[in-house]
């Protein structure tokens, strides 16, 4: 977490993603907004510091919450910037603030009187287990889906690297891609209960990081693939570390002495048994959440990879290869105008790609477009937007109905009766006409007529 927060800053990401866009658009809670002036960069700063200090447990009970707090905040601030891997992240961080990580190997330990021998319970363990080995299983139960069968998008994905010198020829081929497939779908199903056995731990193991590092290479999906590769550790013994350290003469690796023996249950340090029965709660209901939230898009109807209601929080990786144009038309009809806005003036390009291929959010663009020109001209407008996606390689239709006005309804109204439903079929060649000429391909409704500029 310290290694990404660094990266923020000295990328220039904070300020691309915080700092110069004038329209953010939060998850859940609207009043979320960044910090003013060098808020945002003191933001990472802290983040960068507060991390550091959590790993290695200095003041770490202040600390490990003041890191949840913050890197939550960072995570709701921003919609178009959401990714699985900061969703893990932000569990993993809360989860950290009701164990007590920093009792042994740490800086809060040494300056203590702690005592050497302190233990863990078991549930501390397996929470952690838990929450690592969900985007895995869930990761694999997403992918039982005609697309994915169909070798979409992970076949196009491949296809754009066959220029690479030795290794493009070989990605060419529908062998690797059939392989990808099959492999992707099995490792996510099966990698948890290899990890669980010892006879096949370090197989697994050795297997997530060759599956992680090829991510990595070929998807450039950050810090998410080294994050897993340490976190997935989290299987092994929980002595190991220890033993690592202090060599072969620990114990035997298969040793099924307790490294405690000699401390008795009596003498043991435990949480007192009301604080253990509410950080057991919290861990349960915690685990309860995650395996019922990813199911959510049941309640939904139509393809949830084209409509995202449920997307998020689901683990849904690797599923959806969107390409999306939206235009918006305002219409003053008392003063018979119809123009459409420049949206770079409020967003940059990565909202934008994220916005064209969600419906929510681009009703979320379509209101802040009408209170913005209502207050800078005192008029209502009409809102209406044109939107074309193209879903793993699909021709491109609408994605919502472009004669509804956005203006007239509720923040609340059903985005069922917007969204257009899926109805193009999947097709063995991805559709390669530029986004520039789509609509002279595509079938479009009588569209309002452009007559007049931007209000300055």
């Amino acid at each position: 977490m310290a290694w990404w927060a660094w990266d923020y800053l000295v990328s220039g990401r904070v300020k691309y993603m915080y700092v110069e866009p004038k329209v953010h658009f939060s998850l859940f809670l609207e009043w979320v907004k960044p910090w003013p002036g060098p808020g945002m960069y003191l933001h990472f700063v802290a983040l960068v510091l507060l991390s550091l200090c959590v790993a290695f447990g200095l003041f770490y009970r202040i600390t490990s919450i003041a890191l949840a707090i913050g890197f939550s905040y960072v995570f709701l601030l921003e919609k178009s910037n959401y990714q699985n891997h900061y969703y893990l992240m932000v569990l993993v961080s809360w989860l950290m603030t009701i164990v007590p990580a920093a009792q042994s190997a740490s800086v809060d330990c040494n300056q203590s009187k702690q005592p050497s021998d302190f233990q863990l319970q078991q549930w501390n363990l397996w929470a952690i287990r838990f929450l690592i080995g969900v985007p895995y299983l869930y990761g694999g139960i997403a992918k039982l889906s005609s697309d994915w069968f169909a070798g979409c998008p992970l076949r196009q994905t491949i296809q754009s690297y066959k220029d690479w010198p030795l290794m493009g020829s070989l990605l060419s081929y529908e062998a690797t891609a059939q392989i990808l497939i099959w492999g992707g779908l099995l490792f996510d199903l099966t990698i948890v209960p290899l990890l669980m056995i010892r006879r096949t731990r370090l197989l697994a193991y050795a297997m997530c990081v060759g599956f992680h590092v090829s991510n990595s290479v070929l998807f450039h999906i950050h810090v998410f693939p080294w994050f897993m590769i340490v976190a997935t550790t989290i299987f092994f013994d929980p002595d190991w570390p220890r033993r690592w350290l202090a060599g072969p003469t620990w114990m035997p690796a298969d040793s099924p002495i307790d490294t405690n023996e000699t401390v008795s249950e009596r003498d043991k340090p435990t949480p007192p048994r009301a604080k253990r029965i509410v950080l057991v709660g919290l861990a349960s209901i915690l685990v309860v959440v995650q395996l019922v939230l990813p199911f959510r898009h049941w309640l939904y109807s139509g393809d949830v990879n084209w409509t995202e209601q449920g997307h998020m929080f689901s683990w849904r990786m690797m599923l959806r290869g969107k390409i999306s144009v939206v235009r918006f038309y305002l219409t003053d009809e008392r003063a018979g105008k119809t123009w459409t806005p420049s949206l770079r003036e409020f967003i940059n390009a990565d909202q934008l790609s994220r916005m064209a291929m969600d419906p929510a959010m681009i009703l979320e663009m379509g209101r802040f477009l009408e209170a913005q020109t209502r207050a800078k001209t005192g008029s209502t407008v009409q809102v209406r937007a044109l939107a074309l996606t193209s879903l793993n390689g699909r021709k491109p239709q609408m994605l919502v109905n472009p004669e509804m006005d956005i203006s007239s309804h509720s923040k609340d109204f059903t985005l069922d009766r917007w969204i257009a439903p899926l109805t193009e079929p999947l097709s063995t060649t991805p559709w390669q006409i530029p986004v520039e000429e789509w609509e002279k391909h595509v079938e479009l409704p009588k569209l309002p007529v452009v007559n007049s500029r931007p209000p300055s």
